[in-house]
């Protein structure tokens, strides 16, 4: 039961962020898990996963509108991510990058 739970989280979490890009917007951490039920830090492995699906479907990754309240930025594991399954992310900064993924969130929910 706990990974059905894990898997319906997980499509809630792209199903929002996927609005958020239809907005052109950002969501912080903490609203964001208190929309799915959670603490913002117990939403690393789901974001992983939301990144990594979509990713495999040819989409952009959905967790680059997720941000700090202090920041205004994802967090490092965001950029981690990024460029592990991004080659062409190797050599740029992470406001580069960020950007990037930015748009191509937007893009696709246009």
């Amino acid at each position: 039961m706990p990974e059905t739970f894990e898997v319906d989280r997980v499509d809630r979490i792209a199903d929002i962020l996927f609005g958020v890009a239809t907005a052109k917007g950002l969501i912080g951490y903490g609203p964001l898990a208190k929309r799915v039920d959670t603490r913002p830090d117990f939403l690393s492995q789901p974001l992983d996963k939301v990144s990594r699906r979509a990713f495999d479907k040819g989409e952009p990754l959905w967790s680059a509108l997720v941000v700090s309240r202090s920041t205004n930025r994802p967090s490092s594991g965001f950029y981690g991510l990024a460029r592990k399954i991004r080659p062409e992310y190797a050599s740029l900064g992470d406001d580069e990058l960020w950007e990037q993924e930015r748009e191509r969130c937007y893009e696709a929910a246009s």
